[in-house]
């Protein structure tokens, strides 16, 4: 139902001449609820006031039920009623929108108010230099410089005592490998570690929290040994725990991310490296009133050293699957035929540029260059396939056996253009006939062709047999012979008025 300022402006519209879709236009409505109001007079417009404002709404049988409901548990979510309602009264058909906005008018009208949980902070002593760092990743979307939408993923570190930080952003989201790879360049940056870091429980670094004991993913799990730092982990769904570096997020998204363009990953993380010097680090921090990169120096006496790490190459078992083949950082690399066993498993030794796989016992399978990106197959040339010729080859080859003139090159560059799936299956054909006719024949074939267009080779196959026998043999038809028993039968011969008439609808 519309107001009485929108009815009255639906009827002025109406004698000023307009029609009803200019007034649906102009008054920005239905179609239908111009229609509907269109022909109604004042009188009749007060009459369905009336009649909307004492009707029964769907809802209204259930109000009871659920005001008990909202008593009971105040804190009920309108989805949970809404499950109810259909639970208990089978002939419930109000879709769930419906019950939602009922359910937020009756809490109003009735003052069941949802009860607010308000959670009790203290303040903490500020810890010692060198004692804690806090970590936290990120996702925020730019637009590059064609209006285009860039997701980016940010990894920041912040050392609790100076509130020294650093800011790191890849395009991909983290993975342990590049999670550990924003750990080097962070400590790189602050010139070492400190003796503990806080983190979420994410899975690019802990499998299970496991009550205390907790599974480490396997690639951090030795770095955090090799660099030597521990490990507090914040309670699950818990992040106000940590809140230093949840502040430092939300700096970074707010204060350097938000609406500026985006120009290369490269670009955005020298931009924030300057950003870190001139504001993040650089500025009066509103908690402990000093500047970050000024108290930094004091801290940085209390780090420890990192070596530098290089990932030791290590081998680990893959199964072979039933085609051939292992799974091996998301990607799948072939194994020789035959290497297929139920159950059989493989080492997979990694270096820098190479991927070297042999058997449970080292005996050699095979190398492999590892592949960029996921989801590739990388081959081998199996041995006991036979090499192909090669393309260029082949086509020199065709192209000296057929004469080697520049009508031929045309010809064979027009047979690749329409074939080019078949392009070996012609060649290796029009490399065999050469072989059976002499070089004029051949010649002569590859104009005729060339004129009509004919570019396969079997039409060339037909071209040549057709110019060794050019003159076509006389039809001599067969001798026929009526069989004996129906040699007495005579054919009715009907007169040819007979099918005029038919021709003319039966009119002579």
């Amino acid at each position: 139902m519309v107001s009485m300022n929108i009815y009255v402006k639906i009827q002025d519209l109406r004698k000023q001449g307009l029609r009803k879709q200019q007034t649906a236009r102009a008054l920005r409505l239905d179609n239908k609820t111009v229609r509907k109001y269109w022909d109604m007079t004042p009188k009749d417009y007060a009459e369905y006031v009336v009649a909307c404002s004492e009707r029964t709404r769907c809802m209204t049988p259930y109000n009871n039920f659920i005001i008990e409901k909202l008593k009971l548990f105040p804190d009920v979510s309108s989805a949970q009623i809404y499950d109810w309602l259909r639970e208990a009264h089978k002939e419930f058909k109000p879709a769930e929108s419906t019950v939602r906005m009922h359910v937020r008018n009756l809490r109003e009208r009735e003052g069941i108010l949802k009860p607010s949980r308000i959670r009790q902070y203290e303040a903490v002593e500020e810890l010692p230099f060198g004692q804690q760092a806090q970590v936290d990743m990120g996702v925020q979307q730019m637009v590059n410089a064609y209006g285009k939408p860039v997701r980016l993923y940010v990894f920041c570190m912040v050392l609790a005592a100076s509130r020294m930080k650093f800011v790191y952003f890849q395009h991909c989201p983290f993975t342990s490998e590049t999670f550990i790879r924003a750990h080097q360049l962070a400590f790189e940056y602050f010139g070492g570690r400190t003796k503990e870091i806080v983190y979420d429980q994410d899975r690019v670094l802990c499998v299970s929290e496991n009550k205390g004991n907790i599974l480490f993913a396997e690639k951090f799990l030795l770095f955090k040994m090799y660099s030597g730092f521990t490990v507090y982990l914040c309670r699950g769904h818990d992040p106000e725990s940590k809140g230093k570096i949840e502040a430092v997020i939300k700096h970074v998204k707010q204060n350097f991310l938000r609406f500026r363009v985006f120009h290369g990953i490269q670009a955005l993380n020298s931009q924030a490296l300057e950003w870190l010097d001139r504001t993040g680090n650089g500025l009066v921090h509103n908690t402990i009133k000093l500047i970050p990169k000024q108290v930094f120096e004091e801290e940085r006496k209390f780090l420890f050293p990192v070596p530098a790490m290089e990932e030791p190459s290590r081998s680990l078992l893959y199964q072979v699957r039933k085609d051939n083949v292992i799974s091996y950082r998301s990607n799948r690399y072939a194994l020789p035929k035959g290497t297929y066993e139920p159950g059989k498993k493989v080492l997979v030794k990694e270096t820098e540029h190479s991927l070297v796989i042999t058997d449970e016992k080292g005996v050699y399978i095979v190398t492999h260059t590892p592949a960029l990106g996921k989801g590739k197959l990388v081959r081998i040339r199996h041995p006991d396939r036979p090499p192909y010729i090669k393309h260029k080859m082949l086509v020199s080859e065709v192209l000296r056996a057929l004469g080697g003139t520049t009508e031929t090159e045309q010809y064979l560059k027009r047979s690749l253009e329409i074939y080019p799936r078949y392009a070996r299956d012609n060649f290796m054909a029009f490399r065999r006939i050469a072989q059976e006719y002499a070089s004029e024949e051949l010649t002569r074939a590859l104009s005729y062709c060339a004129e009509r267009e004919l570019f396969h080779s079997s039409d060339f196959k037909d071209a040549l047999v057709y110019f060794q026998n050019p003159e076509p043999k006389p039809y001599v038809p067969e001798e026929f012979s009526i069989p004996a028993k129906y040699a007495d039968i005579q054919a009715q011969e009907r007169d040819l008025a007979a099918y005029s008439q038919i021709y003319t609808g039966g009119k002579s």
